[in-house]
């Protein structure tokens, strides 16, 4: 009987200690911006890991991409560890002249979902006009009852045709 109470106890702890290491494990993330291009004329900038993010079991991703005449903007749902509520509006701004941030830019569109469920994607689209401008992603989000978050990309400028032509 008491070897049996230590074994339970015994993994109960090893379950425990585990749980705890998977937990710490997600409890990173947070914002950067990188660039990809591909031979589909297309232009990724990306949310990342960088920095500390106190948020422990959801990671969403923000990306840019352009081509074919137009710009969108995609927020996906990476990783939730339990069931959470993920509300996610995703936006796309744009500009004649370089902008650091969205609040000098122009209101182009959004896209919002009630629930963006791990695995799944959210994406806003729109035409470049036939103009050459200067383009940023912007995702707002809230999950569960916390306070809501914004996240957006470098600015990147792209073509007439949709072709990213890099940065400033």
């Amino acid at each position: 009987m008491k070897i049996a109470r230590i074994f339970k106890a015994a993994i109960l702890v090893t379950a425990s200690i585990l749980f705890l290491a998977c937990c710490s494990l997600f409890s990173f993330s947070g914002v950067s911006a990188s660039a990809d291009t591909g031979t589909d004329e297309s232009y990724v900038a990306e949310e990342g890991d960088e920095g500390i993010n106190p948020r422990l079991f959801t990671s969403l991703s923000l990306a840019i991409n352009c081509g074919d005449g137009k710009v969108w903007a995609t927020v996906k749902n990476d990783f939730t560890l339990f069931p959470s509520t993920v509300i996610v509006i995703v936006m796309l701004y744009s500009s004649d002249t370089y902008a650091e941030s969205f609040e000098y830019m122009d209101y182009v569109c959004a896209n919002v979902s009630n629930d963006l469920d791990m695995g799944n994607t959210l994406t806003v689209e729109s035409p470049t006009g036939g103009e050459e401008k200067f383009w940023l992603a912007r995702m707002r989000y809230k999950i569960n009852n916390d306070d809501w978050e914004s996240k957006q990309t470098t600015a990147c400028r792209i073509s007439a045709d949709g072709e990213f032509l890099g940065y400033v």
